[in-house]
């Protein structure tokens, strides 16, 4: 599996965006992207530190992820705020373009429904049925 890629879709408006197919074949063994993102950036938590995801089902060590902090939320509001502030791109967008940004992030979702749905039964110790059945009913999750 790939990491997940950042594109910019506008100059200063940046998203997670995950092409069709783009998140790979999934392994339970990873790897995984577990960084923050913030202000369209991958980033590691202010502190340095980690901690460790775990399989409730295994009690198997998923990943380790970043140990965010206050000044992590801080940080990540910030960025929010800047987003949507007076004269932002986001803002400034006719409701067209913010609809084709979210159309996008919509369409990267469902063609990765399936690897996004083995992921978060594998965090929630639950088994994945199959991807028609655990698909749907995990995609709400995501």
């Amino acid at each position: 599996a790939r990491p997940l890629q950042t594109k910019n879709l506008e100059p200063r408006l940046c998203l997670p965006v995950v092409m069709s197919g783009s998140l790979g074949e999934f392994n339970a063994a990873g790897p995984f992207e577990t960084r923050n993102f913030v202000d369209g950036e991958f980033v590691k938590s202010s502190s340095g530190k980690t901690f460790e995801t775990v399989n409730p089902a295994t009690e198997e060590v998923i990943a380790s992820v970043e140990d965010s902090n206050a000044t992590d939320v801080d940080a990540a509001v910030a960025a929010a705020r800047r987003a949507f502030s007076d004269g932002s791109e986001w803002k400034t967008m006719n409701a067209s373009g913010r609809r084709d940004l979210m159309l996008k992030l919509a369409d990267a979702i469902e063609s990765n429904k399936e690897y996004l749905s083995k992921l978060e039964s594998l965090d929630n110790g639950k088994p994945w049925k199959n991807g028609a059945y655990s698909a749907q009913i995990d995609l709400h999750l995501v």
